[in-house]
């Protein structure tokens, strides 16, 4: 549950707003025509958190007091930043904020996101958990490690110091640089992902 709650509490991911692109465009007989953006509510991460706190608890380890409020609050105000994500924040947060077997898998006792497989998906959520937790994105603005102070860094893709020791896998990144210690940057989905 540690894992979890750090997870959780220390960033993880999901839900937003995102851009559309080539991939969510439909030809027509007059070309290709943009599909409209997809708005993602913040008012679903609170059952985002709900969800992710009866996983959790179903696989034998629930979340301390206080951590679904964080996880929904860290929801809250990523939403804001989403559309810096790699991944899918849209199909993240609309996979995880209602229960089904499949969005979380148990793993050694603890709840993982899994959206039926979905990285894109997964990974999108854990941003928008990530760009909410101020050790993930501060909201210090910098443009090199020397404007931030401590055991932090600059993350070149949010322009945001970090702390090299936090939980951010989703964060959106460069470089590996702009990921925590443990962490590296998955150049295909431009974001935060544990070593290893």
């Amino acid at each position: 549950m540690k894992q979890v709650f750090s997870m959780v509490v220390v960033s993880a991911s999901f839900g937003l707003f995102a851009c559309s692109d080539a991939a969510n465009s439909t030809p027509d007989a007059a070309g290709p025509t943009d599909a409209p953006p997809v708005v993602i509510s913040d008012a679903d991460c609170a059952a985002f958190a709900r969800n992710a706190a009866m996983a959790s608890a179903g696989c034998g380890a629930p979340f301390p007091t206080g951590a679904e409020s964080t996880l929904a609050t860290f929801c809250k105000k990523g939403v804001a930043s989403a559309a810096t994500c790699g991944g899918d924040p849209a199909a993240g947060l609309a996979c995880f904020k209602t229960p089904d077997a499949t969005d979380f898998q148990c793993i050694a006792g603890e709840a993982y996101p899994a959206c039926n497989g979905d990285l894109a998906a997964a990974l999108g959520m854990y941003c928008v958990v990530a760009l909410g937790n101020p050790q993930c994105a501060s909201g210090i603005k910098c443009d090199f490690n020397a404007d931030c102070s401590g055991n932090s860094a600059c993350n070149d893709a949010t322009g945001q110091c970090f702390s090299k020791n936090a939980y951010c896998v989703g964060l959106p990144c460069t470089f590996d640089a702009d990921c925590p210690t443990n962490e590296k940057c998955n150049s295909a989905e431009h974001a935060c992902v544990a070593r290893g």
